[in-house]
């Protein structure tokens, strides 16, 4: 049988070690949260949009990225099939949506282009449809054209120095008949 001056001491060890192991745990979240904050984020030119029609997918890397009055050179456009009744989903990953981003959709008739501003984390995906509802008088539906996703990136320049960069995916929607 302990005696009270044993059970005292084991006690006190007993706290002690809790104290220890509970420091050690807040220690690792602090430092876990300060290497996830620091992280770098992906340059702007790295960021890929996907976009996809039913079993069919792309990965779009930017159309465009270029810095407050410097001349933008413009990339390739990805093709992707779009039917008239099916819907081009855009999907954007974190470095996009964690801050404002914008959608504009163009469509054969100019009527029925259209732009979306989203907020931070408001949405990481769109649907968009392959056709619209028709404008004015006209009894034709207008056919998906071109989805542009555009977003003020930090990124580096030659310099290393941290720059805003405008920065635009495009995919241009084919038409299926």
């Amino acid at each position: 049988m302990a005696t009270r001056k044993e059970a005292k001491q084991k006690s006190f060890m007993q706290i002690l070690g809790l104290l220890v192991v509970v420091m050690l745990v807040v220690a690792a979240v602090v430092l876990g949260q300060m290497w996830l904050s620091s992280r770098p984020a992906p340059e702007p030119e790295d960021v890929a949009v996907t976009a996809s029609v039913g079993d069919r997918s792309i990965e779009a890397s930017p159309y465009m990225v270029c810095a407050p009055g410097e001349e933008c050179e413009e990339g390739e456009v990805p093709v992707l099939e779009v039917g008239a009744d099916e819907s081009l989903t855009i999907t954007v990953p974190e470095p996009i949506y964690d801050h404002d981003w914008q959608l504009l959709t163009i469509y054969d008739d100019p009527g029925a282009n259209d732009q979306q501003v989203h907020g931070p984390h408001d949405t990481d995906s769109v649907e968009i449809p392959g056709s619209a509802e028709p404008v004015g008088d006209s009894d034709e539906r207008p056919r998906l054209v071109v989805v542009e996703v555009s977003s003020v990136m930090i990124g580096h320049d030659e310099d290393g120095v941290e720059t805003p960069y405008t920065t635009v995916w495009s995919v241009s929607a084919q038409a299926t008949e």
